[in-house]
């Protein structure tokens, strides 16, 4: 069975805490509801569970604009939530089964969030916890406020490593040790937007190894790889730190250049060309405002190739090249 569409549309970490928000609603709902014990204080879990709808069904409304400072605000406050249902609790057992909802928002964290989102969210539901027990009045709650808190801690320490080298390995090319094409997707959409906010330019270059083939077939796929991974130092090297440079696939690389124009585009095709001998072709473009990204690639990627046909010698002169200059032997 298919998610409605409404909820479809939101991506998996919006979609995921806004059921985490709706089921602490829900908790909060049934403590207003039945309470367990005189002077639980109703009316806060009724505004409580009010906000946790409010918040859940905002989550799935913005879908993809929800940005990563709001998901980390939203666990936040599902945390104050959680430690109001543990403050409201009559026995020790009811505290902590309310105290497992910290377990979920954890896991969450720890997989979707940044490290610091998860350090923020372990000391928020440490502090929390402890709080939420006091006002219990309850005896006998300090192991559990260790046993909690201690798992809290470890469990999104390590969920938050494991996540990270996931995210490292679905981003980046073997090769190179740059971002791959979907990676590089992501970084421009995002480097969008902030122009937008701003005004300032953004370019994108496309570039197309010369000759790249014969390389492959000449000396072997190894030394293939060794060509691609000296280009990407030699041109790391070339460009500013807040520039972004990519894989994109086979013999291809992409660069995204912000507060740069069609203009500086092409200064930086001349820095790069210079960065390393191996010859290629390029085809530069400006990221024009409404204009999509595979708009502006295709318009790149039209120039690079009016270049190759400009001058169909430069594959000829790469073989040239390589041949009087064979690949290293690899080391012993």
């Amino acid at each position: 069975m298919s998610s409605p569409r409404w909820l479809a549309a939101a991506p998996p970490e919006v979609r995921s805490l806004a059921i985490l928000t709706a089921a602490s609603s829900a908790a909060c709902a049934f403590s207003a509801a039945f309470p367990l014990a005189p002077g639980r204080p109703v009316a806060l879990l009724v505004v409580l569970t009010v906000a946790g709808v409010l918040l859940s069904a905002t989550l799935v409304v913005l879908g993809p604009r929800v940005t990563q400072a709001q998901l980390t605000l939203t666990v936040a406050n599902v945390i104050i939530i959680t430690s109001v249902l543990v403050g409201a609790a009559s026995t020790t057992g009811g505290a902590m089964l309310a105290g497992y909802a910290y377990v979920w928002l954890t896991v969450y964290s720890g997989l979707f969030l940044p490290r610091r989102a998860m350090q923020l969210h372990a000391a928020l539901i440490t502090v929390g916890f402890g709080i939420g027990l006091l006002a219990t009045g309850l005896p006998g709650t300090l192991a559990a406020w260790v046993l909690v808190s201690a798992t809290v801690w470890g469990s999104g320490h390590a969920l938050s490593r494991l996540a990270e080298r996931v995210r490292r390995h679905a981003e980046t090319d073997h090769v190179t040790g740059l971002l791959n094409r979907h990676a590089f997707v992501a970084a421009a959409e995002r480097e969008y937007e902030l122009a937008g906010r701003t005004g300032a330019d953004l370019a994108v270059v496309l570039i197309d190894l010369d000759g790249f083939k014969a390389v492959n077939d000449r000396d072997g796929h190894a030394a293939g790889d060794r060509l691609l991974a000296e280009l990407a130092a030699a041109w790391q090297g070339a460009l500013r730190p807040a520039d972004v440079l990519a894989r994109h696939g086979g013999d291809e690389f992409a660069v995204l250049l912000p507060a740069t124009s069609a203009e500086g585009a092409a200064r930086v095709v001349t820095r790069l060309e210079e960065a390393h001998p191996q010859p290629w072709s390029a085809g530069t473009a400006g990221w024009a405002r409404g204009a999509s990204l595979d708009a502006t690639l295709a318009i790149a990627d039209a120039a690079l190739y009016e270049v190759k046909r400009s001058r169909p010698d430069r594959a000829a002169a790469a073989q040239a090249a390589g041949a009087s200059h064979p690949a290293p032997a690899p080391a012993d």
